[in-house]
């Protein structure tokens, strides 16, 4: 009982972990989508 249950914390902590990047990883992507959409209109 008790190594499942450590084991459950641990992938709640991953996940949770892991969400943060990629909303951290989204908000630079449109950032970098955005810049490259304004530079093709320009040229």
């Amino acid at each position: 009982m008790m190594s499942t249950k450590s084991t459950y914390g641990n992938q709640i902590r991953i996940d949770q972990y892991s969400s943060q990047n990629i909303s951290n990883f989204g908000k630079i992507g449109m950032i970098i989508y955005l810049l490259a959409n304004r530079l093709s209109f320009q040229s």
